[in-house]
């Protein structure tokens, strides 16, 4: 059975992921002292880790990594998904949530508009790889 555990900055190194996380993103996701996050467990393995990293008072950026294990229990991702953003946008007064997905990821795409988050404009080479992004936010 899944448990959820508060986001522990090595988790981000623990994760296996199924495509490229570079060490700077680990790093960046490894760094910050403003991240708000949670970190879904299976028998000690990480299904996903996601967070808010606060921006200022009111605004902060939403982001989620899902493990190789993740992807095999979509289901079980989705909905510990959703109710992070929700539970850590109510707890901690966010008015903005926003975050940023590569146009080349139908599945992410679709997950963020089925979490409500409403489409806001491409981002034109926003990637590490200069590829585009769009922007999105679920504002309250």
């Amino acid at each position: 059975m899944p448990n959820i555990v508060k986001y522990k900055k090595d988790h981000v190194y623990q994760i296996e992921v199924p495509y490229d996380l570079t060490d700077i993103s680990r790093d960046a996701l490894s760094n910050d002292k403003e991240i708000v996050g949670y970190t879904l467990m299976d028998n000690n393995v990480i299904l996903g880790i996601g967070g808010v990293h606060n921006m200022w008072d009111g605004v902060g950026e939403a982001w989620l990594v899902i493990s190789k294990q993740g992807f095999t229990k979509p289901h079980t991702v989705a909905k510990w998904t959703n109710i992070m953003f929700d539970v850590i946008q109510e707890e901690h007064n966010y008015k903005r949530l926003q975050a940023a997905v590569s146009l080349k990821d139908q599945t992410a795409l679709r997950f963020v508009h089925w979490m409500g988050f409403k489409e806001e404009g491409i981002m034109q080479k926003y990637g590490p790889d200069g590829s585009d992004y769009a922007r999105y936010a679920k504002v309250n």
